[in-house]
């Protein structure tokens, strides 16, 4: 049986079929990927259009107007006038500023005792009519801490119109005397001020070189026995090793260079040795370590009376 021609190409042409689906398969998938870049193209164009059409000018009108104001302020500063308009400025404001009423019209100082209220009105630095916000209050402050009473101080703003300053002064200890020359010193040894034998009389005085910062070490030793508390006249550094203690009884007691704090307990636990360091003219010695030796007072050691009449 014979086929008619047609009917055999159209069998002819059936078995490639199949790759014909997957050419049309592919063809699909095409249209998807130049829709991604026609997207992306679309959007670009767009936003060329839209910086041609000035819609979006600001990156170009930021870096026009940055370059021409610096070049302004470049141009201000070479002349002088940068620096004129901002001093002008200022002035300007503290000018407003003192208007409404925030210049210094008082000072208040507490705490000043031995110092005097003029002398750390001196040293603060601050005028009547002064600004209160111009006003360094670290600087102030370190200046008023510059005077000999003052231990610590403090300086503070009350606005509108005031300055306070408090003061926490030093407390004398004893009065130290080096060749011939007198100044009050505190507990750490620390230089207050010059002073006289006669201001301050009843501080115990101390001697010598060196013993500015040592004798609150000895002192406090006698502060804690009873019955010679406060009867200390002066204590001496002898060649910057060791001490004489001398009473207001006019007896003395000699300290060796070492070991001297244990020496001292052994004396002030005697209540015999204590019971003589109040007796006139009597020297205590211990300078030889285990050794104690009470005598007189040399004659040359002794005070002159006073001429009467």
């Amino acid at each position: 049986m014979r086929m008619s021609r047609p009917m055999a190409r159209k069998q002819a042409r059936k078995p490639a079929g199949r790759p014909s689906k997957i050419v049309a398969a592919r063809r699909v998938a095409k249209p998807s990927k130049k829709g991604v870049s026609s997207k992306a193209t679309n959007w670009i164009h767009a936003r060329a259009r839209s910086v041609r059409h000035g819609h979006q000018p600001r990156t170009v009108a930021l870096g026009i107007f940055s370059g021409l104001f610096s070049t302004i302020l470049l141009g201000l500063w070479l002349s002088g006038y940068l620096g004129d308009t901002y001093g002008a400025g200022i002035r300007f404001a503290e000018n407003r500023l003192l208007a409404v009423g925030f210049g210094v019209d008082h000072i208040n100082v507490a705490g000043a005792r031995r110092t005097s209220e003029a002398e750390v009105r001196k040293v603060l630095g601050v005028e009547k009519g002064e600004l209160v916000f111009a006003i360094d209050l670290d600087a102030a402050r370190a200046r008023v801490e510059s005077l000999g009473w003052v231990r610590q101080a403090s300086v503070t703003r009350l606005l509108p119109n005031r300055i306070s300053v408090v003061i926490t002064e030093r407390t004398p200890y004893a009065v130290w005397q080096s060749n011939q020359s007198f100044s009050i010193v505190n507990a750490a040894g620390a230089r207050i001020e010059p002073t006289d034998t006669v201001s301050y009389a009843g501080l115990p005085l101390i001697v010598g070189k060196g013993a500015e910062s040592e004798a609150a070490k000895l002192l406090s030793k006698f502060g804690t026995k009873r019955g010679l508390s406060g009867k200390v006249h002066s204590v001496i550094r002898v060649s910057e090793r060791r001490w004489n203690v001398r009473f207001h009884s006019g007896s003395e007691l000699y300290l060796p260079a070492a070991n001297w704090q244990k020496t001292l307990d052994v004396v002030l636990a005697d209540t015999d040795l204590v019971a003589i360091l109040e007796l006139p003219a009597i020297l205590v010695d211990a300078r030889i370590s285990g050794e104690i030796a009470v005598r007189p007072m040399p004659a040359h050691a002794l005070p002159k009376p006073k001429m009467v009449g």
